[in-house]
């Protein structure tokens, strides 16, 4: 699922688009049932993310100081800023650019674990850094967004944003951990782990439903700022390409080894969109929703060309140039007489 997400959201939006634009007037009479069907997806996305987080790796991310630091950075001023810099360059609308700053705010999801795998990358370290990432998040999102509000003269409902927060990131993370840890404690480790791959996949049918549902539910708008929507498109493809080639550059220049360079680089680049989607289409309108629903097509395409690109990547580090070195230690040779079998020099 993981490998043709890009596929799966398009054709969730390309469905979505079409079966709205034509049930228009049943989605109309039918507006407080939609909003329950989303709310519905938002959980079944959300929840499963939550019991992923094991907050036992906060320990490991203090320790690298200089990973910790690069990916906060990362989300939470690189992100931002290159989505107020674009938005003002490719998107008209000011609630679509408001989707856009929500969208490269939300920091990494627990999928980007797994393109650290997938390039052989620190998992652990990765892990660490999701984990405090999305903590560091609870407190600055509504800050953040405040602020933006408050830059574009964009009214931002600050107790609806708040209850947002609290229904979509820390409820569900209050009792995610204490359901991941009571599965551990339950099942083991060795066997959590092996249902662990359900999670995820129930965290992106959630997505792909919710995907659906806001393109279904808002189709004639959509299709009446599709010149904007196509913004959210260019916006992307220039933070994607300036993203991956500024970070992997960085970090080489930087001297970090490989393994945490990867494990530093997905967590910073790679957002959490489902998170995003949630508190767009929660705390403001359905056109707020409409960026961070698009761009996971994009970010998905991006990341997996990265990960095709990994011999190159590994060389750019010189992973496995290094030589090594044996030590020969010389031995004199015996007697010839000595190097025959006894019963041969004997005789």
């Amino acid at each position: 699922m993981d490998e043709f997400l890009a596929v799966y959201a398009g054709i969730s939006i390309a469905l979505g688009l079409i079966t709205g634009y034509y049930k228009a007037g049943w989605v109309t009479i039918h507006r407080p049932l939609v909003k329950e069907l989303e709310m519905a997806a938002i959980m079944l996305m959300i929840f499963p993310m939550m019991i992923m987080l094991d907050i036992a790796y906060l320990g490991k991310a203090f320790k690298n100081w200089k990973a910790l630091t690069v990916s906060l950075l990362m989300n939470f001023g690189w992100g931002p800023l290159w989505a107020v810099i674009l938005g003002d360059l490719f998107l008209h609308n000011q609630l679509l650019k408001l989707g856009l700053f929500i969208a490269w705010l939300v920091p990494c999801s627990s999928m980007s674990v797994g393109y650290v795998g997938l390039m052989k990358g620190n998992i652990e370290l990765a892990t660490a850094l999701v984990v405090v990432s999305f903590l560091v998040a609870v407190p600055l999102i509504p800050l953040y967004i405040k602020l933006y509000g408050a830059a574009y003269h964009v009214i931002v409902p600050t107790m609806v944003l708040i209850k947002t927060i609290i229904l979509v990131i820390i409820a569900p993370l209050i009792v995610g951990v204490a359901m991941h840890e009571a599965l551990v404690k339950r099942l083991g480790m060795e066997r959590f782990r092996r249902i662990s791959p359900l999670f995820p996949t129930i965290t992106m049918l959630g997505m792909f439903m919710i995907i659906f549902e806001i393109f279904f539910g808002s189709s004639k708008m959509i299709i009446t700022y599709i010149h904007s929507v196509l913004g959210v498109f260019y916006s992307a493809m220039v933070f994607g390409t300036i993203s991956l080639t500024f970070l992997t550059l960085f970090l080489r220049s930087i001297r970090f080894k490989y393994r945490d360079a990867m494990a530093t680089l997905f967590p910073s680049i790679g957002k959490n969109e489902g998170t995003a989607i949630a508190i767009a289409a929660t705390a403001f309108s359905p056109l707020v929703a409409i960026a961070p629903a698009t761009l996971p097509v994009f970010q998905v395409v991006f990341l997996l060309t990265y990960i095709k690109l990994r011999s190159r990547i590994m060389s750019l580090y010189r992973v496995g140039s290094e030589k090594v070195i044996f030590k020969i230690k010389k031995v004199a040779p015996k007697p010839f007489t000595q190097a025959m079998p006894n019963h041969i020099r004997h005789s």
